[in-house]
């Protein structure tokens, strides 16, 4: 593929799949593939026939490994579509899990209900046998609604694609840095790109087959715990620090720092986490922080962690340089992060909620008690949200048309086709990837009224920076 045809932004959608109502399966621009969330589902009426069990035999097959199998096609058929390999150019994949939660008081209180999740071996077993390569970055996440209510999963990606002397690495772990379970790497490099998979304050092993006690069992890593009979403490200020250190050691073992980092994805079982996540990170981030999209309400896949971080950094010796953006007179940041950065051929954003300049969510934009019948609460969040994006673009010289991916987390899956009208008619054409779930626990998006957080990457044409 030619250096021009690889800077014209293009929308992919595979002739062999059903048409997605409203998004691209994906959109491939500057070299990259960026994939909307895949489904075993035709759009219409629900799961795919052959992605159910036959109800007369329900014990003959697995629903996750009958559910994956498909997703997985529909992953070769875009990526080959893209002129990928399923096999080759992955480089960061998402895992989308509709997990089961405890009552909202309690999970407020921080207890979870486990197992929360059907077991993960049947889709890990298909993906080593239908992509095998483990040289990319993984992240795993519980939620509790996704577009399709009876899908179990769903999984969005990046892909780079093939380029003559530009070969993907994945690499080796120092031994003082806890090695996942399944097939997939820490950190992974394209380019000018690291990769660093999804990471909590784990061990791997935690209280399996221990016999010290340590609190509540779980697979947290001791240096990562508090002792529990104690007030003082603060679990997730340990999990941030550690998780933090272990990905520092992560990113030198691949040749670059966190001083590099572009985007970091975070994620927070509980709103009431933040505080002590966000103080642990401005240890480690005290400048020029990276973009940051920082989603609560989760459900995580490793037993007791409060904590997920993944990250895309610059190579250490790449000669790309990294922007941070922050709108004059926007919305408030969203924590200690700028609204964007710049990189590259693509411009990164923070989470993106429809705030005030207070970081509130206006009254004008929530749902009204006294007149609930007289707002569209989720379309004007999505159009506050829309213009907002809209801004940024305009920062690098970008617009609305040259946005490639979307990840929308929402309150509840009911607001999606409210969402899905503003969407719309921001992107009339060849519109971008797009991936829509729903998180639980209450009130589960960070800002009190919001019901729906946005994340988004753009491409920027080469010829129209403006930095």
């Amino acid at each position: 593929m030619s250096e021009q045809s690889r800077s014209v932004r293009r929308a992919i959608n595979p002739p062999s799949m059903p048409a997605a109502p409203g998004w691209s399966h994906a959109v491939a621009a500057g070299g990259w593939l960026f994939g909307s969330g895949l489904m075993a589902t035709d759009y219409r009426d629900g799961l795919r026939a052959e992605a159910r069990t036959d109800p007369d035999r329900p014990w003959s097959a697995e629903p996750l490994d009958v559910e994956s199998r498909l997703i997985l096609d529909d992953l070769g058929a875009v990526l080959a579509a893209a002129g990928c390999d399923r096999r080759r150019d992955l480089v960061r994949v998402w895992q989308w899990i509709r997990a089961r939660y405890p009552e909202d008081a309690a999970y407020a209180a921080g207890e979870a209900a486990w197992p929360a999740f059907p077991s993960g071996t049947p889709y890990a077993r298909n993906l080593g046998a239908m992509v095998g390569d483990p040289q990319r970055s993984s992240t795993g996440i519980g939620v509790r609604q996704l577009p399709v209510p009876e899908a179990l999963l769903s999984v969005d990606f990046i892909a780079v694609e093939p380029r003559p002397g530009v070969e993907k690495r994945g690499f080796a772990m120092p031994d003082d840095v806890p090695q996942p379970k399944i097939g997939y790497s820490p950190a992974t490099r394209i380019g000018d790109w690291v990769f660093l998979a999804g990471f909590g304050a784990t061990d791997f092993k935690g209280d399996w087959m221990a016999t010290a006690h340590m609190g509540p069992r779980g697979m947290i890593a001791p240096e990562a715990r508090v002792n529990p009979y104690i007030w003082l403490g603060s679990e997730i200020e340990a999990q941030t620090d550690y998780t933090l250190r272990m990905m520092a050691r992560m990113a030198e073992a691949a040749g670059t720092s966190l001083d590099r980092c572009v985007k970091a994805d975070v994620t927070v079982r509980h709103p009431s986490d933040v505080a002590g996540m966000e103080r642990v990170w401005r240890r480690y981030f005290p400048d020029d922080p990276p973009a940051r999209n920082l989603v609560t309400g989760a459900e995580l896949v490793i037993k007791g962690t409060r904590v997920e971080i993944a990250m895309l950094l610059l190579a250490g010796d790449s000669d790309l340089s990294r922007r941070g953006i922050t709108l004059a007179d926007g919305p408030a940041p969203p924590g200690h992060a700028p609204h964007a950065v710049h990189a590259g051929d693509f411009l990164f954003t923070s989470g993106m909620l429809a705030l005030d300049a207070t970081g509130k969510v206006p009254a004008r934009w929530r749902a009204g008690a006294d007149v609930p019948h007289f707002r569209s609460p989720a379309r004007d969040q999505a159009t506050a949200i829309l213009d907002t994006l809209s801004r940024l673009c305009a920062e690098v010289g970008a617009s609305l048309a040259d946005v490639c991916k979307v990840q929308a987390f929402l309150d509840d899956l009911v607001h999606l086709p409210e969402m899905l009208g503003a969407w719309r008619e921001a992107f009339p054409h060849e519109p971008p990837a797009l991936s829509a779930v729903a998180m639980g626990g209450g009130d589960p998006l960070i800002a009190p009224g919001a019901v729906m957080q946005w994340d988004a990457i753009v491409h920027v044409p080469a010829g129209d920076r403006t930095a």
